[in-house]
């Protein structure tokens, strides 16, 4: 039987290309991690309580003549590896170069920075992926402003249409709320997607539980190892979340409304509620592997168990026919004319004794 191959976990753990910075000026603008899309794309949405406007296909200059003034603006940057388009937004925006270094770095860890006039927030999307049990990461950035809230996604993300559909509704909450609320909108959504992947690992090991506890294989070790690595994989997104939450949450800048931070709370509860149900996991996991280990071992000891059962059955046997197999002239049972038949019935005897007593002792 064939064993599974752990998929490599380490390349998502800390993203490859990481390197490629070495020896560079701080600022320079290098994409760093798996292209996911064809090319850099800008789309905005402009709205307000009676309007709703979409311009998609823009370059940074356009985009910024598009921002419309009492509108709240949301431009969507999707696709990080043209970093020259992606360097121009950022030099017409204003952003520091060290805050387009982390954009563009999807290995970057989730932090939030509050800036003058601006608040930088970076966090990770964890979606299930279309094969069983394996889920996809996806860095997404924030950059609010007082009169637009840009984003930056390596591809485009299908957990955004719930927001993008509620906010066309034009009594909907969106329309009438800041920027503020669509930022605290895109962020819960995202962690609600969490809770999805933390259902489908909670499958996963119950699966590997009960495959432990009928029949324990190499295969069942390989798929524990695998769910305890992707168990890290997520801590390291949702811990320093965490952080990154509180500082958004403790900050007086006027861009966050103090009504608002009301909902920031509640993400940072469910970021909460999701670290300790990793730990939770991550402790099963391990109690897995001890299950797997305590099934081999308790299945060589019936195998030693058996073997030993049998070698103590043939060790009187063996000396019975030891003794009679020597080769000495004078042995009165060589001459006795039902010699053979005796013997092998006094080792039938002891043969139906032994099993006897074993069974009694319930060793068999």
């Amino acid at each position: 039987m064939s064993t599974k191959k752990p998929k490599k976990s380490t390349g998502r753990l800390g993203k490859p290309g990481s390197s490629k910075k070495a020896g560079l000026p701080p600022g320079s603008l290098i994409h760093i991690g798996s292209i996911k899309t064809e090319n850099t794309t800008i789309d905005l949405i402009s709205y307000d309580a009676e309007n709703f406007e979409v311009f998609t296909q823009m370059n940074g200059t356009d985009v910024l003549q598009k921002t419309l003034k009492g509108r709240k603006n949301w431009i969507k940057v999707t696709g990080l590896q043209n970093t020259k388009v992606i360097g121009e937004l950022a030099d017409a925006l204003g952003l520091h170069p060290l805050l387009t270094e982390d954009i563009l770095n999807t290995g970057q860890r989730p932090k939030a920075e509050i800036g003058e006039g601006f608040i930088f927030f970076t966090m990770k999307a964890i979606s299930p992926s279309e094969e069983e049990g394996d889920f996809t990461t996806d860095q997404v950035s924030f950059v609010l402003r007082e009169d637009a809230l840009i984003t930056f996604h390596e591809r485009d993300l299908p957990i955004f249409d719930v927001v993008y559909n509620r906010m066309q509704i034009p009594d909907g909450r969106f329309r009438s709320s800041g920027l503020d609320y669509l930022m605290y909108a895109l962020t819960d959504i995202m962690v609600d997607h969490y809770f999805r992947v933390m259902e489908d690992m909670a499958e996963l090991i119950d699966a590997s539980e009960d495959a432990l506890m009928k029949h324990s294989s190499e295969n069942t070790l390989v798929e524990t190892q695998q769910i305890k690595k992707d168990l890290l994989l997520i801590r390291k997104t949702v811990f320093p979340l965490r952080e990154a939450l509180s500082t958004l949450i403790k900050t007086d800048s006027v861009l966050i409304n103090p009504s608002q931070r009301t909902y920031f709370t509640d993400v940072y509860d469910h970021v909460m509620h999701i670290y300790e149900t990793i730990e939770n996991y991550r402790d099963l996991v391990s109690g897995l592997k001890d299950i797997y280990h305590s099934s081999v071992n308790l299945r060589m000891s019936k195998v030693m168990q058996t073997l030993t059962i049998i070698s103590t059955i043939f060790i009187p046997l063996t000396f019975i026919v030891g003794v009679y197999g020597m080769n000495f002239d004078f042995m009165p049972e060589l001459h006795f004319r039902f010699g053979y038949l005796a013997v092998w019935v006094v080792m039938l005897l002891i043969t139906i004794y032994m099993i006897r007593e074993f069974r009694k002792n319930n060793w068999l």
